[in-house]
Order: C-alpha cells, then sequence, then structure tokens
C-alpha cells in the first residue's frame, strides 16, 4: 500500500468513526434529557361551553395534595346576546356532580360557595396521588349539561410537608419506575459508549496496520 492510499484510507476512517461517534452522542444525549425532564402536565382550570353558558371547572385548592381538605371549583357564566355575561346562581338545585378516581366513583351534591355569586362546590378529601375526574349532569335553564371534566392531578402531601414522612406505598412504586428510567438511559449510555470504545479501537488498530503496510 502506498503512503498516499494509507493517507487517504485513514482520513476516511478517521471522518467515518467521528460522523458515528457524533451520532452516537447525541442520540444518547437526548434520550437522557427527555428522561430527566419529563413531567406531568398541569390544566389548573378548564372552561368548558355548554350552548350559552360557560363553565369553569377545577380544584378549589391548588396544588391539590393528598390527605387535604380541598373540594370542586365550578363557577357558571351566561352569555347574554347583547355580548355581555352574569354569573349564574340558584343552578345548584338542577346540577349533579360525580367524581371518579378510577373504577371508584361518589355522587356529591353541589352547593353555592359563599361570597362567591356563580360559583359552586362540594367538599372532598383526596386520599390517593392521580388524575380525579368530575362528571356534571342536569340543566341549566332550558340546556341539558352532561360533561365530563379531568381535574389536576393530585401529588403526595409529602411534597411540601415538615418534617419528612414515611413514603406511602405509591411513592414507593413511583421511585421504583423512577429507578428503571434511569437504568434504562444508563444502558443506552453504556451500549452508546461500547460502541465508540469499540469504533476507536478500530480506528487504532486500522491506522497502525497502515503504518506497517507503508513501504
Amino acid at each position: 500500500m502506498s503512503m498516499r492510499h494509507a493517507f487517504l484510507g485513514r482520513v476516511g476512517w478517521t471522518t467515518l468513526s467521528r460522523t458515528v461517534f457524533r451520532a452516537l452522542l447525541c442520540l444518547a444525549t437526548v434520550t437522557f434529557v427527555a428522561a430527566l425532564s419529563w413531567v406531568p402536565a398541569s390544566s389548573a382550570h378548564e372552561r368548558v361551553t355548554v350552548g350559552e353558558y360557560d363553565l369553569t371547572v377545577g380544584w378549589r385548592v391548588e396544588p391539590p395534595l393528598t390527605g387535604l381538605l380541598n373540594g370542586l371549583d365550578l363557577g357558571i357564566e351566561h352569555r347574554l346576546s347583547n355580548g355581555t355575561t352574569e354569573w349564574v346562581e340558584g343552578a345548584e338545585s338542577n346540577l349533579t356532580a360525580t367524581l371518579s378516581y378510577g373504577s371508584d366513583s361518589v355522587a356529591k351534591a353541589v352547593t353555592p360557595q359563599e361570597g362567591r355569586p356563580g360559583w359552586y362546590t362540594f367538599d372532598v378529601i383526596p386520599t390517593r396521588e392521580g388524575i380525579y375526574s368530575v362528571h356534571l349532569v342536569g340543566t341549566l335553564n332550558t340546556t341539558s349539561v352532561n360533561v365530563n371534566v379531568d381535574l389536576d392531578r393530585v401529588d403526595s402531601a409529602s411534597t411540601v410537608e415538615f418534617p419528612a414522612t414515611d413514603p406511602t406505598p405509591s411513592e414507593l412504586q413511583n421511585a421504583i419506575a423512577g429507578l428503571r428510567i434511569q437504568m434504562t438511559v444508563a444502558t443506552g449510555i453504556g451500549v452508546a459508549g461500547f460502541a465508540i470504545a469499540a469504533l476507536s479501537l478500530a480506528w487504532t488498530a486500522r491506522i497502525r496496520r497502515g503504518g506497517r503496510d507503508t513501504p
């Protein structure tokens, strides 16, 4: 092999190795950042339109936490023909609510909130982390209401408690799930590192062979 061919071979192999290295490094970085930065989204209150009425639905206390008193926060506005709106009072007699968590559900009677005309509530202490939903059924004047709204995710009260409390079973499960994600990311990074090391060894061997073949 001539010196020129050996040099060109080294340049080509070096370019290929660098390209593969950069691609693997980018893949590992994106995977790692995506795993660490994933967080559940929070929607706060949701606005639902039913005919000429606007319903604002959410938790009465944000953020919602397990073991603490909370409740529905329901506001009802009537959109008038002149372009203005007014809060709807007296709707508690024509609306019922069902709070659900997974396969569990409980019927709740809505009551007016004190000092907030057009706003309604019911009391509840959420005991588990996760997503709760409320199903509202009834009528507003002559308009039928049948809507289902997912509320903000309920988190563990331990996130704000002091001194620290013992972990709950759900917290232990979440911790195990987090460890599994970290192990998956670490495995991916390890595989990428192994591939990079193998390419480096092959590159070094190629250069050495090229040096020996050079007259």
